[in-house]
């Protein structure tokens, strides 16, 4: 049954991928996510991270991949993982922008995606 779930989940993350690129904001960052695959591909499996400080204007690119979190119930753990070293960026469909160093969460905020 968990495999079943498990399944499910990452089909709908394949579902929600954005043919074109995406910007989530938050309170700290805008976040640009764009798909490196063509136009005519379903299911992309590799994608752009554009994240620039909305205070001092600093940029991070990286590129991943869609990805799963654990969440409490009633939250959609869908998104996109990044990883820069040791550091770990998760944006989710549902808004959340979640960096970890190693085990440590340093950045959680809820933003607002626009087209």
């Amino acid at each position: 049954m968990k495999r079943l779930a498990a399944t499910l989940a990452l089909f709908a993350a394949f579902a929600t991928t954005p043919l074109h690129a995406a910007t989530l904001e938050t309170r700290s960052y805008t976040v640009e996510i764009t798909p490196l695959c063509g136009e005519r591909v379903t299911d992309c499996e590799q994608f752009a991270y554009a994240g620039t400080h909305n205070r001092n204007g600093s940029r991070i690119n990286l590129t991943g991949k869609p990805g799963m979190r654990a969440c409490p119930p009633g939250c959609d753990p869908t998104g996109y993982q990044f990883y820069n070293g040791n550091v770990s960026y998760f944006v989710g469909s549902d808004g959340w922008l979640i960096v970890h160093d190693g085990r440590k969460t340093v950045l959680r905020e809820r933003g607002t995606w626009r087209n």
